[in-house]
């Protein structure tokens, strides 16, 4: 069965601030003071967008010494003015413990605020939290209602997630046929984790309408292509094998196995893929 992922580190905390005009030649460093000081004054003045910008320059130490605390004391400001991207931001410091101490409960609370504001990424991850009971109580249904939220705005990672729910029967109906319609939803926007889990089941599926190897073959080379988690190749594997092509399921487990020698399940499916070899032999 599939998993959902864990929470993702919002990647605009990543990224220099991209409203912020600051000069590349060879003064960058005094422009982006000049910059700086002025973007300070513009959030004393109570500007949401600034206070959430020089947060972020604080968490990255763009132009400042980095300093955590710094970047929770203006997150805060622009969460308290309800500003849904400063609450999920602020969310992710006390789940990382950047800045505050780290707590779940309190992330959740600050979380929770940004996805009622409708923000896709919040009611994603607060989606995920509740499958894993992190600041919340577990309950699989609540997490559905909010993949769903996340999912119906085309968000692709809640459109992967609704395929995982609907592939474990996690608060829905088991139904292969919609996780695999939420995967395509998914793939249709180039995430690679949907195409790798949409390969999967195309690969292991009972159902005749889902159940397709040789497209699977594909899609899960086209992930192993655009990323660089083993898992990919773990699925190329179990295509290769689904497809009956045995010696290639060898070749690809190998190279799942030389990335993450430890792992149980690719070891089992090396012996299985093995099995099958020489049994065609």
């Amino acid at each position: 069965m599939t998993k959902l992922g864990k929470i993702a580190l919002a990647a605009a905390l990543l990224l220099t601030p991209g409203n912020l005009d600051l000069a590349q030649s060879l003064d960058q460093a005094s422009a982006k003071k000049r910059a700086i000081a002025d973007l300070k004054e513009v959030a004393y003045a109570g500007n949401v967008n600034a206070q959430v910008q020089l947060g972020v320059i604080y968490l990255t130490g763009d132009g400042v010494a980095k300093d955590d605390a710094e970047a929770v004391k203006w997150l805060r400001k622009a969460a308290d003015q309800d500003s849904p991207l400063a609450e999920r931001y602020l969310a992710e410091m006390y789940f990382k413990g950047r800045g505050v101490p780290a707590d779940n409960a309190e992330a959740a609370k600050w979380l929770r605020l940004a996805a009622e504001q409708g923000d896709a990424e919040s009611e994603h991850n607060l989606a995920v939290l509740y499958t894993e009971g992190q600041g919340v109580p577990r309950n699989l249904k609540e997490a559905a209602n909010w993949m769903r939220k996340a999912a119906d705005q085309n968000f692709a990672a809640g459109q992967q997630g609704m395929g995982v729910l609907y592939e474990n029967g996690d608060g829905v109906r088991p139904d292969p046929t919609e996780a695999a319609m939420w995967y395509r939803k998914a793939v249709d926007q180039n995430y690679v984790p949907a195409m790798n889990n949409l390969a999967l089941l195309m690969a292991t599926s009972k159902e005749s309408s889902i159940r397709n190897p040789q497209a699977a073959i594909a899609l899960a080379t086209k992930a192993v292509a655009a990323g660089t988690n083993p898992d990919y190749l773990d699925t190329l594997a179990a295509a290769y094998f689904a497809d009956g092509q045995n010696d290639k399921a060898v070749e690809t487990e190998e190279k799942a196995l030389t990335r993450d020698p430890e792992n149980d399940s690719y070891k089992k499916a090396m012996q299985k893929y093995l099995a099958g070899t020489h049994g065609n032999r």
